[in-house]
């Protein structure tokens, strides 16, 4: 069962994932810079590789670094400060596919939608869909995509 949205609204992912992987980089700095102490020389690069993952899995822990914004008009995700915004009316399905072990929600756009073909032809033989959601935001790809669904359709419907 979808629980109940109201529109507009912010979803943001669980840092569950988020903080243990910023664990297993800081994990890593620490044994490089075990390596280098040892006068093993590679555990620079292996201290310096890692320290970048900390970077980057400490900026996802800002509010404004990954969200979903479901809106009337359409909806909004971000992943590392980049937002990309999809209209409703884009919008052909959505569904939830499998990219390795991860769960995804994903859509296929309109058959009048130009934009991107190169990249929505790659996306469709990896996953079978045009696109895909990089979280599912605190909640199961299922309702999620059902979620998406139900307001596409909503927001899609002629006026009379």
């Amino acid at each position: 069962m979808t629980p109940p949205v109201h529109i507009p609204t912010t979803l943001r992912p669980r840092h569950t994932r988020t903080a243990g992987l910023f664990l297993v980089c800081l994990l890593f700095v620490l044994g490089g810079a075990w390596m280098v102490h040892d006068g093993e020389r590679i555990g620079y690069f292996v201290a310096g590789f890692f320290a970048l993952g900390l970077v980057v899995f400490a900026l996802q822990f800002h509010p404004k670094a990954a969200y979903l914004h479901l809106a009337p008009e359409g909806f909004t995700f971000c992943g590392l400060f980049r937002a990309h915004t999809v209209r409703w009316i884009e919008v052909d399905e959505f569904g939830v596919t499998r990219v390795g072990p991860n769960s995804m929600v994903a859509w296929d756009y309109r058959p009048n939608y130009e934009p991107h073909a190169r990249g929505r032809a790659l996306s469709i033989s990896v996953c079978g869909y045009e696109a895909a959601l990089p979280d599912t935001y605190g909640m199961k790809p299922h309702e999620l995509a059902t979620l998406m669904e139900n307001l596409r359709q909503k927001y899609t419907k002629p006026s009379n």
